[in-house]
Order: structure tokens, then sequence, then C-alpha cells
């Protein structure tokens, strides 16, 4: 049977619900996931509307006790059942409910540290190739590079986001009662109001500090009821322009290496100053669904310099194509591979 569009005069809020019910489902079509991605891909005022509609579907999972979600709950989940239009938009309706009640169920400044945050149920999220500008409930505004999850929390003590994965740049609100604290890969980065560029990859944390001051120190343990004795020898404090690199052996702190380029991803872009081909490579991949592979140890070292669009991989092969003697061959659905001419 052909599937319903869902109506082009609904709020994102209802429209993103009302997708979040329907692809929650065993039985989803091509034609469906096909017209989902499409509504999706339109406006990131979507693709965010769709995350809290997300947000808003665990909630009935995570809290199975909490009277007050239990008649939301029912009605949501009497959609899988029903198969019906009007099951669904009687599940949508619940889930549009509970989407304006999650912001302040899980962000609001007096609501305590507790399980949502701990089941991922305020997580801001980003697929590959995608960028997301957030505004937290204290004014603080994140920018989210690809691949990348965030999980916040606010409470009377202090201001917390955990990158789990990716990149992200903070720009933070002061407030002096209420540190804005940053954790990632074991790490945590303390700050009042300043803005600094996080950047976690496997076994290796990045932080690059823009403006204001910031302190690096071993994260405190899950569900520490008050912050660590702080040990001098294990903190870090950056000022602006240095920057911190953190792995499992060694933590590093030096003067920044050219800020301005590393940080161009904000802008869509991605600059290179005589980076290694095989660098460059690894960088784009993180931006294109399309991979890049080197096979040859030789081609790996060659240079490459210039600024490219995040999301024109194909200008940077031709770039590189032309710079050096290489070619691209085809290795298989969305694989590439770099080899000598």
């Amino acid at each position: 049977m052909r599937a319903r569009p869902v109506p082009a005069d609904l709020s994102s809020a209802e429209a993103a619900a009302r997708w979040v019910v329907r692809l929650d489902r065993d039985n989803v079509s091509d034609e469906e996931r096909r017209a989902f991605e499409a509504w999706r891909a339109r406006s990131p005022e979507h693709a965010a509307a769709y995350e809290r509609a997300l947000a808003a579907m665990h909630v009935f999972d995570a809290s199975p006790e909490d009277a007050s979600l239990d008649a939301l709950r029912r009605a949501a989940l009497r959609y899988q059942s029903e198969r019906s239009w009007f099951g669904l938009r009687a599940a949508a309706a619940a889930l549009v409910l509970l989407m304006a009640g999650v912001g302040t169920f899980v962000l609001r400044d007096d609501a305590p540290a507790a399980s949502l945050y701990e089941k991922g149920a305020a997580d801001y999220v980003t697929r590959r190739g995608e960028k997301l500008d957030v505004t937290l409930p204290d004014g603080s505004a994140l920018t989210l590079n690809t691949e990348t999850d965030l999980d916040v929390v606010f409470d009377g003590r202090r201001r917390t986001v955990e990158v789990l994965r990716g990149q992200a740049f903070f720009n933070v609100a002061k407030d002096s009662s209420r540190p804005f604290v940053v954790v990632a890969g074991g790490k945590q980065i303390v700050a009042v109001g300043t803005a600094f560029d996080v950047r976690l990859d496997q076994g290796r944390v990045e932080v690059q500090l823009v403006e204001g001051h910031v302190v690096v120190e071993n994260a405190e343990p899950a569900g520490s009821a008050s912050p660590p004795a702080r040990d001098s020898r294990e903190s870090v404090h950056l000022n602006p322009g240095e920057a911190l690199v953190a792995t499992d052996e060694e933590v590093v702190r030096a003067a920044a290496e050219d800020q301005q380029r590393l940080l161009k991803w904000r802008d869509g872009l991605i600059e290179f100053d005589n980076t290694s081909l095989a660098d460059a490579v690894a960088e784009f991949n993180r931006y294109s669904a399309q991979t890049i592979s080197i096979e040859d140890p030789k081609i790996a070292t060659l240079p490459i310099s210039g600024v490219f669009r995040t999301n024109s991989q194909r200008k940077f092969l031709e770039a590189v194509t032309s710079l050096h003697p290489v070619m691209i061959e085809y290795r298989g659905a969305d694989r590439f591979a770099l080899v000598p001419r």
C-alpha cells in the first residue's frame, strides 16, 4: 500500500513526532524511508526537531515507573498495534506533548543531574558530513562537527557536557556560580565564560583555547557527588592560543599551531598546509560516506596544501591528481583508492 505522506502544513515538531512514530516499526517501506530522508534533509530545523522527538521517545522507554508519563506512553505505543492513520496522529500528538516537556525536564536549571542524562535522552547528534548549531538553556552556544555525539546535563552545582565522540566548539555563557565542564576521553575541561574547541579521537583528546581560561584535569568518577580535590600536578591551565593534547601515554601543552586554520571546520572548510596526503585523506574521510584509501606508502607522504569545502571531496581529489602522479581507482561501493599513475 502506498505510504501516506506527512502533511506539509505541520510544524517541525509535529512532523518530526509523526516520523519517529512511523519509523518505529518493523515493516517500514523503502518509499517511507526515502520520504523521511528527503524531509529531514530539507532543513536543519527538521533534523533538530527529529533528534528532539527521538529523545522524547527514549523517555517513554527510560521511565517505566513514572506515572506522569504513563498515559502519554500508552497513547504512543498504541499505534504499534493499531497501524492506523488515527493511531499515528494520536501517538505523534503524545510525543509532541512530551517533546515540549523534555527540554524542561532534562535541561531546566533546577533539575537534578540524574537519570535522563545517564540514559542519553538529552543527546545532540550529527551524522557524517553534518554540522549543527545548538544554544543551551544558559545561553552557551555549541557547534557540533561531523559525527559528533554530546550528552548535556545542568544542575545547581555545574553545567556538564560530555563529548561521546567527535568534535565541538563551545562558546560558554558566564556563570561564576556554576562552572561549565566538558568531559571527553577521561579528561574534563573546566570553564566559566570562554571559547574553546574539543576534539575526541580514539585514545586522543585535543583542546584548543580561543578565549578566556580553562583548566584541563582528570575527569571525576561517574556518579561523584562533589568535585574532586585538584592536584596541581594533574591540572593543566590553558591560556588563549594554547592547545593541549592528551593520550593514554602523555599530556602535552603547547602553543596552538595555526589555530585559525584548525578551526575552519566551523565554516565548512578544511585547510591543509603542506600536510601529508595520508593525514589529508584521513581528515576528508571524516566528512564523506565515500572513503578514500592509500595503498602505497610512497603516496602517503606526498604533501598537499589548499582550502577545500568539507562536502567537496571531488575538488580535493582533482587537486591531488593534478599536483601529483597519482590516479583514482574504484574499489567498490563508496570506496576509492589513490594509486601511482
